[in-house]
């Protein structure tokens, strides 16, 4: 039997499209040993594969989330430099328990490639989005790229230094070769389409693009009696999230019930973990507030999703054929959301990527145009009939199978 030691990134957006893959990985009788964090024991071993939980103190969600949260991409590598001192050991000692034939690791999760290289084994990159080139940065306007640049200057004197202390002790030799993050493996999997890739010279054979992986039963729970009586009503639904690491504002939310009370609709609001429902006062007759939902399961009753814009969310809501209002909160989602608008299934409102708030009249039109336009409605189905030609979590097996096989 073969095995393969899996690390991953402590986060929902990273781990979802990754649990279909290893499903069907232990389906096909190849041993999985899952790396990841303690809050997602249970979702890992829904798929059959072995869980171990990463060090207390070492990664979590609340850590990449708080990274995240100060709008620099380059403290998000730091904190991934940081973590790499403590699991990289750790990661290693999983590999050596039993005999390892490859390491599966998260696109960002530098620990299992330095893991990999150290004891010579091949590695297998689980991309959780395209790779950007220049031609995507190209929709970025000045405004935009101040606002990015100005905490990522801040943040480069501690990275590097972070990264010279784990060559130090590891050996610069482990590090994959720049650009460092995201990295590709000797195999790597795209859960996106091929189509929304746009030419890039790093895209060769050993790179498959299969399409989002989504599988409900692994994934999330089903709904409550409060969940499905809002969701199933005559009226259609709009389902406003911005995902698990990024924290919408109270204005955010409160624009939300100002804009959205008389629209003829249901409109869902799940705010995050980070905010209190209670803190929004009484919601409008038409909107429910939860802090988290099983957004599998309301995306299949949704008519408008009001997105962040992350791959998975985004892969998610079109794979329903749900129109998109991208609200970006970062560079990449923005990225995302210009992709998908270019084919007509998405409107993105790009003001929070320059530390902006949305208007509210624009955010009201937009949901508005995502319920009512057919075209913009057509759009999104034709974009979930495409979604699958890669094949899926079978394909990707196919492909880490014929790596596996001498």
């Amino acid at each position: 039997m073969s095995r393969i030691v899996m690390a991953g990134m402590p986060a929902s957006g990273h781990l979802n499209p990754s649990l279909p893959l290893v499903r069907e990985l232990v389906r096909r009788g190849i041993e999985v040993t899952y790396c990841t964090g303690t809050e997602f024991r249970d979702a890992v071993e829904r798929t059959g594969a072995e869980f171990v939980g990463y060090p207390d103190g070492s990664l979590s969600a609340a850590d990449i989330a708080a990274a995240t949260r100060t709008g620099s991409s380059v403290a998000v590598v730091n904190r991934i430099l940081t973590a790499t001192e403590s699991l990289l050991p750790f990661v290693l000692d999983q590999v050596r328990e039993g005999p390892t034939d490859a390491v599966l690791h998260d696109s960002n999760a530098l620990w299992g490639r330095m893991a990999a290289a150290s004891l010579r084994l091949p590695t297998i990159s689980f991309m959780t989005t395209f790779l950007v080139g220049t031609a995507n940065v190209r929709v970025m306007n000045g405004r935009e790229w101040r606002t990015s640049i100005t905490p990522m200057l801040r943040d480069i004197p501690a990275t590097f230094a972070q990264r010279r202390r784990l060559a130090r002790r590891f050996g610069k030799q482990l590090f994959p070769p720049a650009p460092m993050l995201p990295m590709r493996g000797d195999l790597s999997i795209f859960p996106v389409p091929r189509e929304l890739q746009s030419p890039d010279p790093r895209i060769d054979g050993s790179c498959h693009f299969i399409g989002p992986t989504i599988d409900p039963d692994i994934q999330q729970g089903q709904l409550d009696a409060e969940l499905a009586a809002h969701v199933t009503g005559p009226e259609p639904v709009v389902l406003v999230s911005l995902g698990t690491l990024h924290a919408g504002s109270l204005d955010f939310f409160h624009a939300c019930f100002d804009v959205l009370a008389d629209l003829p609709a249901r409109v869902l609001l799940a705010v995050g973990s980070h905010l209190d429902p209670a803190a929004l006062g009484t919601p409008p007759a038409n909107t429910l507030v939860r802090q988290t939902v099983p957004q599998l399961e309301v995306l299949r009753h949704t008519a408008a999703f009001v997105t962040h814009g992350g791959m998975n969310s985004a892969m998610e809501g079109l794979s329903f054929g749900v129109p998109l209002v991208v609200v970006p909160q970062q560079v990449e989602q923005l990225i995302i959301g210009k992709v998908v608008e270019d084919r007509g299934a998405a409107l993105v409102l790009r003001h929070n990527v320059s530390r902006r708030a949305v208007p509210p009249a624009e955010l009201r039109t937009a949901v508005e145009h995502a319920l009512t336009d057919p075209a913009m409605r057509t759009a999104a189905k034709t974009m979930s009939t495409t979604l699958t030609t890669g094949g899926g979590a079978p394909a990707g097996a196919d492909a880490v199978q014929r790596l596996l096989t001498p």
